[in-house]
């Protein structure tokens, strides 16, 4: 009986240790085939890419938010929007764990497009809290998110466009909306080009965005 017990054991720790080696080899996997696809001429290769990415990120143990499909160049080819968040998210404190990532359609494939820095993810204690609707409309494309600081709670609008001349994603527009209890104070604040630059969506962080306006 004993040795009965210890080959099950022996059995049980092997098949872990072959899914856990297997995870990982489709993990790399994965990243090679996404990194090929991005550098590659190959038609098959690059339309392959929407579907590895999904699975790359639902072997990291995340889940698809929010998805969008969109023509952001106007070109006429349908692009895509996905947002990727944890599995398991915090349970008392905001995070940027959710990555945003933009797929513009193009002849051969796709032009990829990640940031990380962008939304802040949901928690269990506030629910409410973090990403709430994705929209898009033309070439623009905006993330709202609600956030609350004691009596004030706030609405923020994080806006970028596909630039149809430099073929660039840029930040258009970043909007704080104020929202008091009594209803009677609320403000809205919009900051755009003048006050940040211009910022390319890979390199936007909403952390500095907000150290700049509150400095």
């Amino acid at each position: 009986m004993r040795r009965m017990t210890f080959f099950n054991l022996t059995v049980i720790l092997l098949f872990i240790s072959s899914c856990s080696k297997k995870e990982k080899i489709d993990i790399q996997e994965l990243k090679t085939n996404v990194t090929i696809a991005r550098k590659s001429d190959n038609q098959i290769e690059k339309e392959n890419v929407l579907k590895d990415y999904t699975k790359l990120f639902k072997l990291k143990n995340c889940k698809v938010k929010n998805e969008k499909d969109c023509d952001l160049n106007m070109d006429g080819k349908m692009d895509k929007i996905i947002i990727f968040e944890p599995s398991e998210i915090a349970n008392n404190k905001l995070t940027k764990e959710s990555s945003v990532c933009v797929f513009i359609k193009k002849e051969k494939g796709y032009d990829i497009y990640e940031n990380k820095n962008i939304i802040y993810t949901s928690f269990f204690n506030s629910m409410a809290e973090g990403l709430q609707n994705l929209v898009v409309k033309d070439n623009y494309f905006t993330f709202e998110e609600n956030n609350q600081a004691g009596e004030v709670r706030g609405n923020d609008y994080i806006t970028f466009k596909y630039d149809l001349k430099s073929n660039e994603i840029v930040l258009h527009k970043y909007s704080v909306e104020l929202i008091s209890v009594d209803g009677e104070n609320d403000k809205t604040f919009t900051y755009g080009k003048e006050v940040f630059g211009k910022i390319f969506f890979n390199d936007f962080d909403i952390d500095k965005i907000k150290e700049k306006i509150n400095n």
